[in-house]
């Protein structure tokens, strides 16, 4: 026992020095393994000495680790590895059983009879238990599919182009994810090629083929659905403006058959993006359709857009068919443009091919509304993700099959913007898109060529919201610069599960992978990066989603880091912090924080807030923790100390048991505050912290640039300097709280209700031109929802009078 003890204290002291720091949790699962390694090692060493037995267990252990880093190079997931380990360990011993059966023979049949019934019952409970499962889910599949009554249902478009062909197949796609089938549905699809008479026709058809339901994609095919349906609910998608064709008046006043899902280009959006690649002084040209009303009311936000910019004129080419948009485009060429914007507008959206040829031949570019588009050639495109379109009609279809009707289904906007950058385009025509550009970007289209196919990989230390939000940042800025996983460059995913000595073994699995990059998200990832690989030359490290480089030894300033390392730090915005709790609640000076002392990032930070917190005439009580299941005391001791505001200042462990935090904040009504913009919809009432998406651009911005073969030595650690203001208004409901004017127009979103299981979210516009400030917005989205609780029965009876009146 004493030799035993002596060893595992030797034991920790060797692991701590290998990976560079302590932590309490780190010997969490080290019994597991222990036993793992004394039971192999015996098994195969059966001598009966002291020194067999201590050399067993030492190769034990050399064969568990070697198991773990084979099933780590086999692409096994971290977290499958305790299955894994189980089922090797069993082996181990049934192995060993079976090998000792001489001498024993009828004891041994007995055990092999025993363990024959116990798989015998165990299988026969897996094969009921997997019957069941069988059952239950094709009960509920029958349950979900609609099988009492086949319905009919007409599908019309006015032509083919890509934002229509996406929605309508979105659309019948979202349809099978519900649960429809060809038993449930006939399905009648229609394509008037441009032609608004043969769009009549069309509509004429369905009643005569009495459909259930008519679904109109496109303005054209709403209108003259809206005047030929003769009562057929009809549900609209990829309309720009529905109330200018007078289907409604506002979203829950409309006609009683119809409803649906629309929304208008952000021409806003799409003129800063247009300066932001070319400049602020230009000329813009736009050919569009004088006979579409989607087409007019596009052009005319245009032009409303355009008169903040004195310095871009703007010139019109009107068309009415497509045999007439290549002539238009010629004769804006010739006007001296310096590139087309091109709004929504189906007739030219159908030959774009036609402007695209005339623009290439004089190298103009191209900024488009429709993403699909961009594929085909234009720089960049800024609109609507119009598969959401489809997805939000057919579940407004499902509703109306289901005996809701369409009067009282309000219409649907989306928001979802998709901003496209096509490489290949940039490079034909010789722009140099900025960072910037790139940033905005979450669609790309061109790839570098490259001689060989880099590895990446990319350790992240658990599951977490803005680890996955940083990841999406690193991927759209290596696809700005060109770079796709699986075709230019291949990206190795791995997750430590929060498990500490995970770390280092999957650093090793990398190293013997001779990946060229690792990209370690968060503190102890690029803890165990500085110790694992600070001396391989062949391999550099990008870090991001980490708050201080410098406490761990990555670096000793932003340009004195390891020659291989460098990266974008996120430290949060702690000053301007305190600076927001003075200005909400200048009477409240104690603020408490719960953190866990043995994270580098977080005494980091606490350290930060001693140097400044009492020139601004505040207090900071602390509560330290070592692990999740403390924090409800920790948080109570803050109470009892006389906390008067809580901050969450971003650490790990209090993330984990956040909940605990916020529920003895929100019973005792003290303020909550926090640094992760996650935690907004959790009895917070503001957060300020670091972007993590744009964090995790810029480093895969340097990513790209290594990628690109500049040397990490020669590139300083940057901190991002981007924010975020995140308020819950049902947060400063509850304590009373109203927020200032000044402090919503600068707030980037703003949760209305965070009961919700979808909260009600205003995002802010921060733009020089904006007309309307923030609070004017959410005071006018408050009354709507209280306007639709009241209003039903008003728009029936009003719709009904609308009726009568027409008959008469």
């Amino acid at each position: 026992i004493a030799l035993s003890n002596g060893l595992v204290g030797l034991c920790g002291a060797a692991v701590a020095q290998y990976q560079g720091f302590a932590d309490i949790g780190m010997g969490i699962g080290m019994v597991v393994n222990g036993l793992a390694a004394v039971i192999i090692g015996e098994a195969i060493l059966k001598i009966p000495s002291i020194y067999a037995r201590i050399s067993s267990a030492a190769l034990g252990s050399i064969l568990f680790r070697y198991m773990i880093a084979f099933a780590l190079f086999a692409g096994m997931n971290p977290i499958d590895l305790k299955l894994l380990t189980a089922l090797f360990v069993l082996l181990t011993l049934f192995i060993s059983f079976a090998s000792n059966r001489k001498g024993r023979k009828a004891k041994f049949n007995f055990k092999i009879n025993q363990f024959k019934k116990y798989t015998v019952a165990i299988s026969m409970i897996a094969i009921i238990a997997l019957i069941g499962g069988i059952y239950f889910t094709k009960t509920e599949d029958k349950n979900t599919n609609i099988s009492a009554k086949k319905y009919k249902i007409g599908i019309v478009q006015i032509t083919s182009n890509g934002i229509l062909d996406i929605t309508r197949e979105a659309l019948l796609k979202e349809l099978e994810e519900i649960g429809y089938s060809e038993d449930d549905l006939e399905i009648i699809q229609k394509n008037a090629n441009g032609d608004i008479a043969t769009l009549n026709n069309i509509i004429d058809n369905f009643v005569v083929e009495k459909v259930n339901l008519i679904v109109s994609i496109s303005t054209p095919a709403t209108q003259a659905a809206m005047n030929r349906s003769k009562g057929i609910p009809v549900v609209f998608a990829t309309i720009a403006n529905p109330f200018i064709i007078k289907a409604g008046i506002s979203e829950t006043d409309h006609l009683p058959n119809i409803t649906g899902t629309y929304g208008w280009a952000p021409m806003d959006k799409t003129i800063e993006l247009v300066t932001e690649v070319l400049g602020n002084k230009l000329k813009l040209g736009i050919v569009w359709d004088i006979g579409q009303a989607n087409s007019e009311f596009n052009v005319h936000n245009l032009k409303q857009t355009l008169k903040n910019y004195p310095n871009i004129q703007l010139f019109e080419a009107t068309i009415s068919s497509t045999s007439e948009i290549q002539q238009a485009a010629v004769s804006l060429i010739n006007k001296g443009i310096d590139a087309f914007v091109l709004a929504p507008d189906n007739t030219v959206y159908s030959a774009f091919d036609a402007i695209l040829k005339s623009a290439n031949e004089k190298k103009i570019p191209i900024f488009i509304n429709d993403v699909e588009r961009l594929a085909d050639g234009a720089l960049c495109s800024i609109g609507h993700d119009y598969n959401t379109s489809g997805q939000d009609a057919a579940h407004i279809v499902d509703r109306i099959l289901k005996g809701e009707n369409p009067d009282n289904i309000p219409f649907q906007k989306y928001s979802k913007i998709v901003c496209g950058i096509n490489n290949d385009a940039a490079k034909f025509l010789g722009i140099k898109l900025n960072d910037e550009v790139i940033y905005r970007g979450n669609e790309f289209v061109g790839l570098k060529n490259v001689q060989k196919k880099k590895k990446i990989g990319i350790v992240q230390f658990a599951m977490e919201p803005n680890v996955e939000v940083c990841k999406q940042g690193i991927l759209n800025a290596l696809a700005g610069y060109g770079y796709k996983d699986k075709e230019n460059i291949e990206i190795i995913y791995k997750n430590a599960n929060a498990d500490f000595p995970m770390i280092n073994s999957i650093m090793q699995d990398l190293e013997s992978r001779n990946v060229d990059i690792i990209v370690p998200l968060s503190t102890p990832v690029v803890q165990s990066a500085v110790q694992q690989v600070y001396d391989n030359k062949d391999i550099s490290v990008v870090f991001t989603y980490i708050y201080d480089p410098y406490k761990i030894g990555a670096a000793k300033s932003p340009t004195d880091h390891l020659p291989n390392f460098t990266g974008i730090a996120c430290f949060p915005p702690m000053e301007e912090m305190f600076d927001l709790i003075k200005e909400m609640f200048p009477n409240k000076t104690k603020i408490g924080v719960v953190w866990n002392s043995s994270e580098a990032n977080s005494e980091s930070v606490i350290k930060f807030i001693r140097g400044f917190i009492k020139s601004k005439g505040m207090e900071l009580i602390e509560s330290t923790v070592t692990n999740p299941s403390e924090v409800l005391d920790a948080s109570k001791a803050l109470l009892n100390k006389g906390a008067q505001v809580f901050l969450n200042s971003g650490d790990n462990t209090l993330n984990v048991s956040y909940d605990s935090f916020a529920k003895v904040a929100a019973d005792n009504n003290i303020p909550l505050f926090s640094a992760d913009a996650e935690t907004i919809y959790n009895n917070t009432i503001a957060v300020l912290g670091p972007d993590y998406y744009r964090t995790g651009l810029e480093g895969g911005n340097y990513l790209a640039k290594i990628l690109d073969g500049e040397n990490p030595a020669k590139l300083p650690i940057l901190q991002t300097k981007k924010t975020v203001l995140y308020l819950n208004q049902d947060v400063a409901k509850k304590l009373n709280y109203k927020f200032s004017e000044s402090l919503l127009k600068r707030a980037n979103k703003i949760v209305v209700d965070s009961t919700l299981n979808d909260p009600i979210i205003i995002s802010s516009n921060n733009s020089k031109d904006k007309t309307k400030s923030t609070k004017n917005i959410l005071t006018t989205n408050i009354k709507i929802n209280n306007i639709k609780k009241k209003s039903t029965e008003l728009s029936r009876m009003y719709n009904n009078i609308i009726i009568k009146a027409k008959e008469v």
